[in-house]
């Protein structure tokens, strides 16, 4: 099956890394940007 995957990604790697070990085709990945980090970095 032809998936695109959308997941927050520490709590999505497992589900992924499973995706793939079955087999399935993994066409495209969605996640958040990183968020600036630091004192006054908004």
């Amino acid at each position: 099956m032809r998936l695109v995957f959308m997941g927050t990604p520490e709590a999505a790697v497992p589900v992924l890394r499973r995706c793939v070990a079955d087999g399935h085709q993994i066409v495209a990945v969605w996640t958040q940007p990183d968020r600036p980090a630091g004192r006054g970095n908004k």
